[in-house]
């Protein structure tokens, strides 16, 4: 993995945790993960980062969490929870707004399967603005770099966009980028490169190893 060995090269121990809900482990693990969203499936990643501490291998408070899709919707909402265990977020092609993101997916469902999905993601919570970053963007403080593919179909680039905006308007201090003509992973070693280069200045900043 690239992100992983660019990490580790600069002296980052890096986690890359199967939460509830991922695949490769069987139907019933990824069953674990509905109704899961931003609760179950973020406290295992928040358990890892214990696993991590109570070892010795990380120092508890120096931890940035990073991710894509899912992975940067989980780094988004680390923010707007204002995690304490994190410092600093990093996302690319993340999902900020769970309704708007199941709207937009809807044409790709029968309508008997989306209201399937929606409820796997939904689960008990009152509202899908309850599990979407972009609901409690006031409440992010902590330093975080947006990244997208303006080409993005399946996670389109608005996502990122709306956070970003809504930062601007707070004047919260943050990193954002488009990369033009990416889709949903960035493609061609100029803009992956040109990414990774902007991960490390923004740890550098905010998480120095």
């Amino acid at each position: 993995d690239p992100w992983v060995q660019y990490l580790a090269d600069r002296g980052y121990a890096v986690l890359q945790p199967n939460y509830r809900g991922s695949s490769g482990f069987g139907r019933g693990f990824v069953g674990k993960g509905d109704g899961e969203w931003g609760r179950g499936m973020q406290d295992d990643v928040d358990d890892g980062v214990d696993w991590l501490t109570a070892r010795g291998i990380a120092d508890p408070g120096r931890v940035c969490i990073m991710g894509a899709s899912y992975g940067g919707y989980a780094a988004m909402w680390a923010a707007a929870r204002n995690d304490s265990r994190y410092r600093c977020a990093v996302s690319f092609a993340g999902i900020s707004d769970v309704a708007a993101q199941l709207a937009y997916d809807h044409k790709t469902f029968e309508e008997r399967d989306y209201r399937n999905w929606k409820r796997r993601i939904q689960g008990r919570a009152s509202s899908l603005d309850t599990l979407s970053p972009i609901a409690r963007v006031a409440a992010v403080r902590m330093p975080i770099l947006i990244a997208h593919g303006t080409a993005d179909e399946t996670v389109p680039p608005d996502q990122s966009i709306r956070l970003h905006e809504a930062l601007s308007r707070l004047g919260r201090a943050h990193d954002y980028v488009a990369y033009r003509g990416q889709g949903h992973t960035l493609q061609g070693p100029i803009d992956n490169a040109d990414f990774l280069e902007r991960v490390g200045r923004f740890l550098a900043v905010h998480n120095p190893a």
